[in-house]
């Protein structure tokens, strides 16, 4: 997809997660990791930026999730949140929380709580313009991220998420676009701070990021399909070993996340 068409999928879908971000209950960066708002907030550290922005299928980082808009399910054992909703699109979370033996647990224990799994998902339709083009963005999209290791002096990060985007014209003048993108977060090691210190950054693992657009009718079979991975290897700092994959070949080079948008 065209930087031109990310950048108004993006603008599209700003609403959804707009009201969470600027909520006075967000999580702060120093928050104790021996708490619940410390362990939910692992999920959402830097680290993971490309991968919730991703998984929005929009640029967009999914805002931490606030405990208090949480209630516990005794059915499924899972705490289920609020939904956050704007632009016709809906934000639903909910996370369970984990022993040592991976049973779940009603309530948070500093001593027994040894993980926790959350669950998002963003779906429904979103209008806009292009010029002044009306056009909708459907968005279907589920992500599970897993913390591991909590009481402990490394905790660990896996997850992975399946997002569908489909962008139309509403007068039909040109076929629609469709992407299937998916992430993969594999092993990322996160040393656990002392007290008043910053968050870390990952002494290990990688995130994998794969997106496949689908262009109608813009260019000729077979070149129909435009698939884009990125791969980021982590080493304890914001810098990272990137590598590239496009149908123009592999690149590998090193960049900051932090200043650097993904590119070699």
């Amino acid at each position: 997809m065209s930087s031109r068409l990310r950048q108004l999928v993006a603008t599209l879908t700003l609403a959804v997660v707009a009201d969470a971000c600027s909520s006075s209950d967000s999580v702060a960066p120093n928050t104790p990791v021996d708490t619940l708002d410390g362990a939910l907030a692992e999920v959402t550290v830097p680290a993971l930026d490309y991968a919730s922005a991703t998984f929005s299928g929009a640029g967009i980082v999914t805002p931490p999730i606030v405990p208090s808009r949480c209630q516990f399910d005794g059915a499924s054992g899972a705490f289920m949140c609020d939904a956050l909703t704007g632009n016709g699109l809906t934000l639903n979370q909910h996370f369970s929380l984990l022993d040592g033996a991976g049973a779940k647990q009603s309530a948070y224990d500093a001593k027994s709580t040894a993980g926790l799994v959350v669950n998002s998902a963003v779906s429904g339709t979103a209008v806009g313009y292009i010029g002044n083009a009306a056009v909708t963005l459907d968005v279907d999209a589920q992500q599970e991220l897993t913390l591991s290791g909590l009481g402990s002096a490394q905790h660990t990060i896996n997850g992975t998420s399946l997002t569908l985007t489909t962008l139309a014209y509403a007068d039909g003048s040109k076929p629609p676009l469709t992407s299937t993108i998916t992430t993969k977060v594999v092993d990322l090691v996160m040393p656990v701070p002392a007290p008043g210190d910053p968050k870390q950054w990952p002494t290990s693992g990688m995130i994998e990021l794969r997106s496949t657009t689908d262009l109608g009718y813009v260019i000729p079979l077979p070149a129909a399909n435009a698939t884009t991975s990125a791969a980021l290897e982590f080493t304890g700092t914001s810098v990272v070993k990137l590598t590239i994959t496009t149908q123009n070949g592999t690149q590998s080079c090193r960049v900051d996340i932090t200043t650097t948008m993904l590119g070699c």
